[in-house]
């Protein structure tokens, strides 16, 4: 199962870790964790790309083998909101259909 966990601030997102391998299908044919692989590399490299957050401003990690990838933004702005509420809405639109593959939680930070 993947696990996702939100940081938040009062209304403010501030990051997220994604954690795990779905388990919906075979390595390679995984529509769930690729999916969900999507979601967070867009967010990760548009904090830059469109946000114009400095490397040094973000803090990330990631593990592929593990399923593994963390995100923090230490400055946001609107643009930022903006790509952190798209990753959720991502989310949430595919915990509709596999809620047994995905869990969402929120971290008050």
């Amino acid at each position: 199962m993947i696990t996702v966990t939100v940081y938040r601030t009062g209304t403010e997102i501030s990051g997220f870790i994604v954690e795990g391998h779905s388990g919906y299908a075979e390595e390679g044919m995984d529509i769930v964790c690729a999916s969900v692989s999507i979601l967070s590399y867009t967010a990760l490299n548009s904090m830059n790309l469109v946000a114009g957050i400095e490397p040094e401003d973000l803090s990330y990690d990631v593990d592929s083998e593990t399923g593994f990838m963390s995100l923090r933004t230490l400055v946001n702005n609107d643009k930022t909101d903006v790509l952190y509420r798209s990753f959720m809405v991502g989310i949430e639109l595919l915990l509709e259909d596999y809620s047994d593959y995905i869990t969402l939680k929120f971290e008050e930070v």
